[in-house]
């Protein structure tokens, strides 16, 4: 073979190679952005509600193949960057990795891009005979206060035995009734003092020691219907925290809050949760979201104005702060403010308060109870230990 021929077959190999490379590059997917969904940031959905699921890519020319698990079926968008889907189950989690999208140009596919999240797919919200529910977050809440008053009628009591009262703060429970269902109910009646340990009425184990580990989740029927319970440490914490996500309450740090005089944040972890109070300075305007009617001045049923002062500190500036939060009427948690009963017998407080039992008892102060307060004057969310022969309203959450 002489040198110009060798030559020649190097020239057309060196060619040819070029173009191969350059085929190639032309060919070559790159892997589909991040998975992203509608859900809410939970990324929790009740069964039977649509959600999509995407990628922001959209090349031109490139077909987008979905894998979605039994668990899931495909209403539309195949082949596309962004599809829509429902689930198939009545509730359970879709484990990360079983869901993913490929790209594809001709016969080229790129990698798979995998969700690597799970999906909660939830049971439909039980729903409760003459009270109407809400479902914030993974938890069913009544959204108006517990009316019963047990087979004798003397369950909890209204306020200045009132019934027109009582038709719209619902009735007052000691934090004994609360915690047994039983009228008149006295501490040697219900059993969860401190120290007690059991198995609660979704068959979790308790222990009443105050901590996050043995009684921030106890679930305890009590005066609530069958099924559903006096709302715990965790409940309230876990309301808060829905509502500031699925209503995009605003607030990322306390000073935004204190610029716009607007939003929360979640000033503690789950596992202190609302052991100290919402107060404005360490979480920022929270009741306003959670009540119900408007103020006396606007034909509603609480006390005082609109605004109220507050002197000012390093964060939050001095002037006038929301009490109400247009957005509540939307959110539908209705706080109301009820009033008490006193442990000696004597109604107050009604337009100015409103109280509520918590399933607890503290470190603190483990003879008394926790309850939870709204009031007309200011946005905190407080609480404190109390009397447990005092009367406040009852919500009750769903067991889950």
């Amino acid at each position: 073979m002489n040198t110009k021929k060798v030559k020649n077959i190097l020239i057309i190999a060196l060619v040819s190679l070029f173009a191969s490379c350059k085929d190639d590059n032309t060919l070559n997917i790159q892997q589909p952005d991040f998975i992203a969904t509608s859900l809410s940031a939970n990324l929790a959905i009740e069964s039977g509600q649509e959600f999509e699921l995407f990628v922001p890519d959209n090349e031109e020319g490139v077909v987008y193949i979905w894998t979605i698990p039994d668990m899931l079926g495909m209403l539309e968008g195949q082949g596309t960057n962004r599809i829509k889907v429902i689930p198939t189950i009545e509730g359970g989690v879709i484990p990360q990795k079983s869901i993913g999208v490929v790209a594809k140009r001709g016969n080229t596919e790129s990698y798979t891009r995998w969700l690597y999240k799970d999906i909660t797919i939830l049971i439909p919200p039980p729903t409760l005979e003459n009270y109407r529910t809400k479902r914030y977050g993974t938890k069913t809440w009544m959204i108006e206060n517990l009316n019963e008053a047990g087979t004798m009628g003397n369950l909890g009591r209204m306020y200045d035995n009132d019934p027109d009262k009582a038709a719209i703060y619902g009735r007052l429970y000691s934090w004994h009734e609360a915690m047994t269902g039983i009228p008149n109910a006295t501490a040697a009646q219900n059993p969860y003092a401190w120290g007690s340990s059991g198995t609660d009425d979704a068959g979790n184990p308790y222990t009443v020691d105050g901590t996050y580990a043995n009684l921030y989740n106890i679930q305890v029927q009590g005066a609530c219907p069958k099924g559903w319970h006096v709302p715990n440490m965790n409940d309230w914490y876990d309301l808060i925290a829905a509502i500031k996500d699925e209503y995009g309450i605003p607030g990322s740090t306390l000073g935004d809050v204190a610029n716009t005089k607007d939003g929360y944040i979640m000033g503690a972890a789950r596992n202190v949760g609302i052991l100290n109070s919402l107060a404005l300075t360490t979480w920022g305007v929270v009741s306003p979201y959670l009540k119900g009617s408007s103020p006396i001045s606007a034909n509603g049923l609480w006390s005082g104005g609109t605004t109220f002062p507050y002197g000012g500190n390093a964060t939050f500036p001095g002037g006038e702060y929301p009490l109400y939060k247009d957005l509540s009427s939307t959110i539908e948690f209705n706080i109301l403010p009820s009033g008490r009963r006193t442990a000696a017998g004597v109604f107050n407080d009604e337009g100015i308060y409103s109280y509520h039992w918590v399933a607890y008892r503290g470190t603190a102060n483990s003879n008394n109870p926790m309850r939870v307060t709204v009031a007309s004057g200011n946005a905190n969310f407080s609480n404190g230990f109390h009397d447990p022969l005092d009367s406040f309203c009852l919500r009750c959450v769903a067991n889950y």
